[in-house]
């Protein structure tokens, strides 16, 4: 007698039914995920291959003069060389020494009018700054240079009279000039600076003498305590003191002697 409860599932045939059946449904799942789905997103735009060129780094040693100036005969520095050891070079013109300095006049103070009538304060002390280019702009490297020219009023004639064969201390605005002075933070004058300003003293130009051939002289500032004839001048003085202290002491001596 056949067993109607078969545990393997059916006939044969049954089976094949049923495994064609599911292979038709899973066809069309497994053809459906392997087609190409389109891309709709934006694509990305290439930009050209541009080719940036930047400007060479500055030389900032082009900028710079010498330490000292080739072939002068004098050994002037230039105004990088001076403040190179500025801290030597500043105790140096603390203590009074002198230095020389060649450099182009690249301003030079006038102070402002004052209209008549009017009460105005005084000006600025004379100066002027000095640069190693004449093109150099700014004052980051410039120094300025002081106590140059020593007004003598218009009333005082007798002082007047006493310079009027001395020649003037006068720089034009482009020129390169050799000057000697002493190298300080703070001036005489009042003046002031951190990276140092040269104290005139006195400066190479030609001779005014139309016989010397315009030879180079050093000129110093007429009515200045330092100029040759000022120092003549008060040694002369000293000489004449001392001559008449002398003769005054041995006149006491005399007297205490009872002579």
């Amino acid at each position: 007698m056949p067993d109607h409860h078969r545990r393997d599932g059916g006939s044969p045939s049954m089976k094949f039914r049923n495994t064609f059946v599911l292979a038709t449904l899973v066809a069309p799942l497994t053809f459906g995920c392997a087609e190409k789905v389109e891309d709709t997103a934006p694509k990305e735009e290439e930009l050209p291959n541009i080719k940036v060129e930047l400007p060479p780094a500055p030389d900032f040693d082009e900028a710079r003069a010498p330490v000292k100036w080739e072939g002068d005969p004098d050994g002037a520095y230039s105004i990088f060389g001076l403040r190179k050891d500025i801290d030597d070079r500043l105790k140096e013109g603390e203590a009074g020494q002198k230095v020389v300095v060649k450099g182009y006049v690249q301003e030079i103070y006038v102070p402002p009018e004052c209209p008549e009538g009017q009460l105005c304060p005084p000006g600025k002390q004379p100066h002027f700054w000095i640069s190693d280019s004449p093109d150099e702009k700014g004052k980051k490297r410039a120094m300025m240079v002081v106590n140059y020219h020593f007004p003598i009023p218009e009333w005082d004639t007798d002082t007047l009279k006493q310079w009027e064969d001395q020649p003037l201390v006068i720089v034009e605005l482009g020129k390169q000039y050799t000057i000697t002075g002493e190298f300080k933070r703070f001036s005489n004058s009042g003046f002031a600076h951190d990276n140092g300003l040269l104290e005139f003293h006195s400066y190479k130009a030609p001779n005014p003498d139309p016989e010397s051939g315009g030879e180079l002289i050093w000129i110093y500032p007429p009515n200045s305590d330092w100029h040759p004839q000022t120092v003549a001048a008060t040694e002369a003085q000293n000489a004449e003191m001392q001559a008449r202290m002398q003769k005054e002491a041995e006149a006491v001596k005399k007297k205490k002697d009872g002579g």
